[in-house]
Formats: structure tokens, sequence, C-alpha cells
């Protein structure tokens, strides 16, 4: 392009950008949600022109990035624009980067480079480490394709373990592994169970001594063990140590069950980072050796899933374990994360990003194998740091020592049990229900018939291929297929859009799910008749999607109400009439039933207190009281439920009213004359002794009528007038307060006012 046809191109260019800018302001402008529920063909028109925008600025980034060290970022639904929205930026940086110095070299401001340096290819950086969040196809072949034993998903029989031989044990392999009675059903107990339970640790475990320093990070390096003859080598060394440091990295993404896919192994003086990928690697067996000798300490953190994956994947079983993450619980640490305490003690930062990275990629990157080895390589320092501080911190009744390794060793007693797929209940590792409690909603029958169906469906797929389930279509998309229950092919992969290949090669039979599914869920029953699952089952699988965490444990007295509640009968169940909100709150207070009627609140004060007995008629007359005491036993009547609203019973004094109902002139007496005179009598009586009790005192009563004036007080600068007393001004308050905001003349439309001079 010569520099006459720069300007109307720049031109054409200005205007079309201007006008792409104006209408992408219009429509953020617009309530989008709004029209979306208004209208079903302008949702699925507006999805497939959002659809259509998203290719095109795939397509445009993938040609700005071509030929250049800039990461293609990649959109594959409006959540990648925002989480890759970093590397978007990249890419438009750098196209202005061009842009300037191709205008710099149009206008002459800079040489154009020579030949020479334009046909060196540009320098490329080193490639961006794979991810779990790629769940598209898998760029890396399957390893477990190439295993001795490759894993079987559709075995549903109890799990038997791997261990061949029983290396430091008192109890044989073969009783050892005899089924028993776990939990309800007939299972293999764990190997090492009365091994684990028997150990005694090191008696360095319990003593305080200088933490022994690592050596330096930067100028040591890991052995790389991917071969067995290199396991053998790597085991004579570890059995001379005293304490060993372990750690595991897991993908479960591209798997089913998921692959250990690294095991980290340090001592004091060396790493190691083992391949654990390799045909042979159920022959790792042999570090049992180690792994399983009481008088070696091993060192994990947070050891809840490595336990249960050495056992899965390689046959290997701890004893004698040392879990830090119990020592920064028992020290009630802030965090107690591993990226936390090497921070603590050692001021080094890991980068958490390689923890989702894709630990199948062979040959390991050099960062990726940094992070794996600086995992263990500082563990066995931080377990110096944190047993001084145990030690420290317990009391001749509490030791924290003792409390951490009872921890450990209930950790390493764990059993791995193959995930059962409940299709009808939903329960267990992987189940639809504990995935529906946390994100139900409004679920119509035939919506749940559907949500139930495509779950299975997706689950046998995953088994089949040996895949993840979000590589099938992750979780979002699910609950959106038993929102709109597609039933044509086009409204199916509009709504799983983008579709991934895995749900792209089965839409047939994704789409026959549903319609039976919806045919059959009209008559079938509802989310909420659907009971809780009994028992928790902790996941067998780091899953990103789906973790699954322990509800809290009930007790069987309440905390708050005590006891009350036992007493009370159970209510009646409600019906579905009653709605959600009524449920919640009666749930909320379980007090106990309360009557409803005024006749029920009588007859249970009846039954609840004895009558008391009544006066007898002829009392013997008592001494007469003191004034003192004739004031302390003044009785008072309650006025009567039902009675006239203004009537007004006189008081009666305690020895006034005995000798009434001596008189026979009490209030039950038909002479209501002679009563009259008589309260009228102890009225009088009764004024007379407050007098009397006045005068006693000695309390001239203030004359209102002799005081000065306080609104003609006489001035005090007045000529032969004496300055009065300060007197008391109930006016003072109010001239204290501030004045009010004066009223604001009321406008009148169409009227005009006229001032003059």
């Amino acid at each position: 392009m010569d520099s006459a046809e720069f300007p109307p191109f720049q031109e054409k260019l200005s205007s079309s950008l201007v006008q792409v800018t104006r209408t992408a302001g219009q429509l953020s402008s617009e309530d989008l949600n709004f029209h979306r529920t208004s209208s079903a063909d302008f949702t699925e028109s507006l999805d497939e022109q959002s659809d259509r925008i998203l290719a095109l600025t795939s397509a445009v980034l993938k040609a700005a990035t071509a030929g250049s060290d800039i990461a293609n970022p990649k959109l594959a639904n409006e959540e990648g624009l925002e989480d890759n929205w970093r590397g978007v930026v990249d890419v438009i940086d750098s196209l202005l980067e061009k842009a300037d110095a191709c205008l710099d070299e149009f206008t002459g401001v800079i040489k154009k480079l020579s030949p020479s340096r334009e046909e060196q290819p540009p320098i490329k950086r080193e490639s961006k480490f794979p991810t779990i969040y790629d769940y598209g196809p898998s760029k890396i072949p399957k390893p477990q394709l190439q295993f001795d034993h490759k894993p079987d998903n559709s075995d549903m029989a109890p799990f038997h373990p791997l261990l061949r031989t029983k290396p430091n044990s008192t109890v044989p392999l073969k009783q050892a592994l005899k089924k028993k009675q776990i939990d309800g059903k007939f299972t293999h107990p764990s190997p090492y169970e009365t091994e684990i339970r028997a150990a005694k640790y090191p008696k360095a475990t319990y003593k305080t001594s200088p933490p022994i320093d690592y050596l330096p990070f930067e100028s040591t390096t890991a052995t790389f063990v991917d071969t067995l003859d290199g396991v053998k080598e790597m085991l004579s060394e570890l059995k001379a140590a005293k304490e060993i440091a372990i750690d595991l990295e897991h993908h479960d993404v591209h798997s089913y069950h998921g692959l250990v896919s690294l095991m980290q192994i340090s001592t004091r003086n060396k790493d190691w980072v083992i391949d654990t990928l390799k045909p042979w690697r159920e022959e790792l067996q042999i570090l049992n050796e180690v792994f399983t000798d009481p008088n070696i300490l091993k060192v994990l953190h947070g050891a809840t899933m490595d336990i249960i994956w050495l056992q899965r994947d390689l046959g290997l079983y701890v004893v004698g374990m040392f879990d830090t993450f119990h020592a920064a619980s028992a020290l009630g640490y802030q965090k107690r994360s591993l990226k936390f305490l090497l921070d603590k003690f050692v001021n080094f930062e890991a980068d958490k990003r390689y923890q989702m990275a894709d630990w199948r990629v062979r040959p390991l990157p050099s960062a990726m194998f940094d992070y794996a080895r600086s995992d263990t390589h500082f563990l066995l320092y931080v377990y110096d740091n944190l047993r001084n501080e145990l030690i420290a911190a317990s009391e001749p009744n509490n030791s924290l020592i003792d409390y951490v390794l009872e921890r450990s060793k209930n950790e390493a007693l764990q059993r791995y049990e193959r995930p059962v797929y409940d299709a009808e209940k939903g329960q267990g590792p992987g189940g639809w229900y504990d995935l529906l409690s946390r994100n139900s909603g409004m679920l119509s029958k035939e919506q749940f018939a559907v949500f139930k169906a495509v779950h299975k469906w997706r689950d046998e797929v995953a088994r089949e291929v040996d895949e993840g389930w979000q590589c099938v279509f992750p979780k979002h998309m699910l609950f959106k297929i038993s929102q709109f229950m597609p039933l044509d092919m086009g409204h199916l992969l509009r709504t799983l859009s983008p579709v991934t290949p895995l749900t792209k090669d089965r839409a047939d039979s994704l789409l026959e799910t549903i319609k039976e599914a919806k045919a059959a869920g009209a008559e079938g029953p509802e989310w909420r008749d659907m009971a809780p699952p009994p028992k928790y089952a902790p996941a067998m699988s780091m899953d990103v999607e789906d973790v699954d965490f322990p509800t809290a444990e009930r007790y069987g007295t309440s905390q708050f109400w005590g006891t009350i509640l036992d007493a009370q009968e159970k209510p009646a169940p409600l019906s579905y009439s009653l709605t959600a909100s009524a449920e919640a709150l009666r749930l909320s207070l379980p007090l106990p039933p309360m009557p409803s009627t005024v006749s029920e609140v009588r007859e249970t004060l009846a039954t609840a207190a004895p009558q008391k007995p009544s006066v007898a008629p002829n009392p013997v007359p008592a001494a007469a009281p003191s004034a003192k005491e004739e004031d302390e036993k003044k009785i008072f009547t309650v006025k009567e439920l039902g009675g006239p609203r203004k009537r007004k019973v006189t008081p009666v004094e305690t020895s006034d009213q005995g000798a009434l109902a001596a008189d026979g002139l009490d209030d039950t007496s038909n002479d209501s004359s002679s009563v009259e005179k008589e309260r009228k009598k102890l009225r009088k009586e009764k004024k007379a002794k407050k007098a009397a009790k006045a005068e006693k005192a000695d309390v001239t009563p203030f004359d209102y009528g002799a005081a000065d004036s306080v609104l003609h007080a006489p001035s005090a600068s007045a000529p032969g007038v004496k300055a009065p007393k300060k007197q008391f001004n109930p006016y003072a308050k109010a001239l204290e307060a501030p004045s009010g905001v004066r009223n604001k003349k009321k406008e009148i439309a169409g009227k005009s006012v006229t001032f003059r001079k």
C-alpha cells in the first residue's frame, strides 16, 4: 500500500470501528436478560450471534498470534473470555506495537530491518505448561493404555489390594487380606492395619533438637527416576535414612479414576522425582520396605488423598507417618497449607500455578520439575520446627505430639474403596444427589428425570473412554440440558455449545436419552421426594468439578433446647400444600406445642396447679396490725377476664377483710349498702393516717399562691428592687433547643408576584 491509498483506508477503517463501538454500547445499555425471558426466539437468536462472534474472535486471535511468540488464548465460551482476558490484552498490545513499528518504518522514522535480520526466525518462549483446565481432547497420549494392568472402569466389585508381598509385617499377608464386615458390607481391610496401630515412633520424635538446615535449593537438583534400576538404587539410599519426606502429583481430568503421575521423595541430603506413569509402575511396591518400616519417620502434608492414591495405583502403604497439616492445626495456625508453612519457616514462595498442571507431560518442563521437588525439599526442615513447637506447647496431661501422631495414624488407616454409581438414588461418590442438593433450584418432574438420565449417560461415557466427567461436558451444561430439555438435534447442539468431541460423536444417543426421560418423568417422582443419603462417603478422587465434603454430625440431645424436644410429640408429616418457608420456620424454632384457645389455657392451668382452699366463713379475729405492717400486707385484685372495662375494685386491707367476713359484710354479702358504708369508713381512716404521717414528718407543703411570679417577675435592674432568688424556669430547656427551619412559601403554578420599590 502506497501513501496515496492509506488515507481512504484509514477513513474507512475508522468509520467501521466507530459504528461497531456505537452498536456495542447500545446493546450493553439494553436489559438483555429481560428480553431473554420474554422471547424464546430472541434467546435462540442471541445465542447464535454470540457463538458466531466468539468464533470470529477466536479466528482473529489465532491469525494475530500466528508466527509470533504470543500464546493464542482459547475462548471456549463466554466465561473463557474473562478467564483469558489477560492473554487477549497481550495479543492486542502486540498488534499495536507492530502497527507502531510499521508506521515508523513507513514514515521513515526508523530504517527497515536488513534482509538478513528479517529472515531470522522469532525467538520462541518456553511454552505455557499444560493445565487440567484443558477439557478438550487430550493432546497427550493416554499413558494408562501402556500399563501392564490397564484400568477397568466397569468393575464394580470391592477393591482387592494390589499388595503381593508384605515386608515389615507382624500379621501374614494372607491372613491380613481376609474379608470382614466393615460398615455393613464385606470387604478387604487394610493389609497393614495391625502394624499401623501398633507402630512405635522413634524417640527423636519426642525430643527437642535444633532444626537441621536444608541444602540450598538453587545449587542442588533432584534425581529423575524413570527406570526400575534407578528405583532400586534409590531404595538402597532410603534404607539408611531416619526421616524421609513424601509427596504425590495426581491427574484426574483425562482419567476416570485418576492417575498418580509423579512421586517426590527427599532425605536430608538428596531429592528424587519418580515417574509413576511407566508400564511397570506396580513394581514400585518394593518401596514398602521403607514406607512400612516404623523406624523410619515418613513426613507428609495433608496426606488424606495421598494414602488413598498410593494404595489404588501402586500398592504402597505408610507406617509411622507424621502429617504436618495436623501439626499446624494443633498449634492453632491461621493457615495450614504447605505454601504457608514454607513461607513461614523457609521464606520460600511456591508457585501454586503448577498445582493444576497436567503432570502427565513428558519430558517434564524445568519449571514443573523444580516445583515438584520443592514440595519435599524443605519438608523435613519444616517438620523439625513444628516438632519443637509442639513439644514446647505441650502440657503434662496434654501432649500435642501424641495428638498429631494419633491423627496421622488414623489417616494412614484409610482404605481405598472403588466408587459405585447409584443411578436410582444418586448416592455415593460422584452421584447426582450431592450435586443436585447444592444446586437444585426449581426442577419439575420432567426436568428431574432428565437430570438423572443425562447424569447417568455422562458417567457411562466417561467410564467407556476413561475420561473425567468434565471432558464429556461440564456441570453447568448438565443443569442447562435439564432446564431446556431439547428434543431436536439443533436445539441440543445449541444448548451444549461449545460441544465437546465426545458428546458430538454421541449426540444421537444423548438426544434419545432426553426424550425417553422426559416422557417417563411426567408420572415420576419429584426432587423433594428423594430421601437424603444415610451416610457420607468420602470421594476417592480429587475432582475439580465435584468435591464432596462431610456434613456436620448431629447430636442426640439438642445443645440449645436441652431435653425439651424429647418430651414433645413429633409433628405429623406436612402436606405439599405447606410452603417451604413455613416448614423452614417450624424446623428453625422447634418449640413445644402451644394451646390455641382460651379454654385450653384455663384447663391447662387448672390441671397444672391445685386450687387453694377457700377462706373459712367465721375466722378468729386477729390482733390489729401496726401501720407499717398494714402497708406491707396490702392486697390488690386483678381485673377478671371478660369483666367490664371501666369497673373499679377498691383495695381492701387484710385485717379489715377478715373483720368484714366475721360480721357477714364481705363482698359476697347481699347487703350492698352496709358494704358501701364500710368502704367509705375505710377510705376516711386511710386518709387520716396519711395526714398524720405527713404532720409527723413536719413537711410544709409548697404554697403556690404565695410563690413569686415566673412570667411577671420584677426586673433586677430596677431601682429599689431586690434581686430575686434564682427560680425554676420550666421553659429553659425549650429555649435552649435549636430553631426550626423556616416555612417555605408554597409556590402556586401560573401565578407571579410583582415587587415594588
